[in-house]
């Protein structure tokens, strides 16, 4: 229970030290997901050769601290954590690739959406509340 709120406190998709109570109260639709990690990624893969090193993800979260991003309402999407890179490097080759840094978030973002029509709902979100808060975060 408690992976399926990671989604909703990602992110990553990367992931988010936020609560599920910071997303917008409204439908969060896959692609929107989608798009922010591969935004993410663009932005961390400064050589821009389809792989994110340690070191440019150590780079990127330099950055993001002198000065985080803020994209709209979905900026509880934007803090990429400090654990991303070893919990994305699932083949332990030291890159990144886009395909692994959407793989978890939208796994756990599947999780969440329980009626499998690509939108996590407000009802689903304020269930996945609930179960949060039973089990503590």
């Amino acid at each position: 229970m408690r992976h399926l709120m990671l989604i909703l406190a990602l992110a990553g998709s990367a992931a988010t030290a936020q609560g599920v109570d910071d997303l917008p109260d409204r439908p969060i639709a896959r692609r929107e997901v989608v798009a922010v990690v591969r935004h993410q990624f663009a932005a961390m893969d400064s050589n821009r050769d389809g792989f994110v090193t340690e070191r440019e993800f150590v780079a990127y979260r330099e950055r993001q601290a002198r000065a985080p991003e803020r994209r709209g309402e979905l900026a509880v999407f934007d803090h990429v954590g400090a654990r991303w890179f070893e919990r994305a490097d699932t083949e332990g080759s030291g890159r990144i690739t886009l395909a692994q840094a959407e793989a978890r978030p939208l796994r756990l973002f599947d999780t969440a959406d329980t009626n499998g029509d690509g939108v996590v709902s407000v009802e689903e979100k304020q269930l996945a509340s609930l179960l949060m808060g039973l089990g503590g975060r």
